[in-house]
């Protein structure tokens, strides 16, 4: 039985990575999320501001700002915005700066679907 788009969390997936968003997009809505996707904070502020998601994906290093200023907007936006950071850069720093302002999960990539 398929969900209609109503009744699918809706999940906003951030990276710079053409391909991996293709691939991780297709397997979260195979997992029920309406996904959404943007390839920069700056394409990923007025998605989230016309219709703040439910779940948020954001990798941290893009060309353009920081994946960072994204987590605070949508944390600003939503409090109960579940937001899971990745990043093939992980550090301490960056995880506790990254949870600091909201974020939920810190991985390193690769990470595949089911870790997500």
């Amino acid at each position: 039985m398929k969900l209609s788009a109503i009744e699918r969390a809706a999940l906003l997936l951030v990276d710079d990575d053409i391909t991996f968003c293709q691939v991780l997009c297709r397997a979260l809505e195979k997992r029920g999320f309406a996904v959404t996707v943007a390839h920069s904070v700056e394409q990923a502020l007025p998605l989230a501001q016309a219709d703040p998601p439910e779940y948020a994906i954001v990798d941290l290093k893009m060309g353009g700002e920081s994946g960072l200023i994204l987590i605070r907007a949508l944390y600003e936006l939503d409090p109960a915005t579940r937001i899971v950071v990745l990043t093939g850069y992980a550090s301490i720093a960056t995880a506790v700066a990254a949870v600091k302002l909201g974020a939920t999960q810190y991985l390193s990539k690769p990470a595949n679907a089911d870790e997500i």
